[in-house]
């Protein structure tokens, strides 16, 4: 069974069908990729996978429980995030400040005793943010900026 199991998604906007029975299984311990041309409809279905863009039909089902009408915040509680295209950090914030957020969000509703300074440390250390922890993160490359969304979205 896969951890993200996509089957028949289709979306439409008015007279435009944006995705037509999209089928996607994602295997845990692989790294899925999805390319293609602009206007393919990869964001769209990234939106339906974490629940921002309802399907017009199929389903979604994360680690066997359909989560298709599930709200983003109850897909973020089961264990999806995402970055997206456009960096969304807090970029006056070091790299260790920026994943604190993160980790002091998830600590507001989760049912584990973890501080949210060990669990930030954790994935810091994790991703390979160490040597840069201390950076404000508008002073940072664009490649190393995206690894902080990725550590923000594993805090969370």
């Amino acid at each position: 069974m896969a951890l993200l199991e996509i089957s028949n998604v289709s979306v439409r906007f008015g007279g435009l069908q944006a995705l037509s029975a999209i089928s996607l299984d994602v295997e845990t311990g692989y790294v899925t990729g999805l390319i293609g041309p602009n206007g393919a409809g990869k964001t769209t279905l990234f939106n339906v996978v974490t629940g921002l863009q309802p399907p017009a039909t199929g389903t979604v089902v994360m680690d066997g429980l359909d989560i298709t009408y599930a709200k983003p915040h109850r897909r973020a509680r089961a264990g999806m995030s995402r970055t997206f295209q456009r960096l969304e950090t807090f970029g006056t914030l070091s790299v260790r400040d920026n994943v604190l957020v993160a980790a002091e969000m998830r600590h507001a509703w989760a049912h584990d005793k973890t501080a949210p300074a060990d669990v930030a440390e954790q994935v810091i250390d994790r991703i390979g943010l160490g040597a840069v922890a201390a950076e404000r993160v508008d002073t940072l490359p664009t490649g190393m900026a995206r690894l902080v969304e990725v550590a923000r979205a594993l805090a969370g």
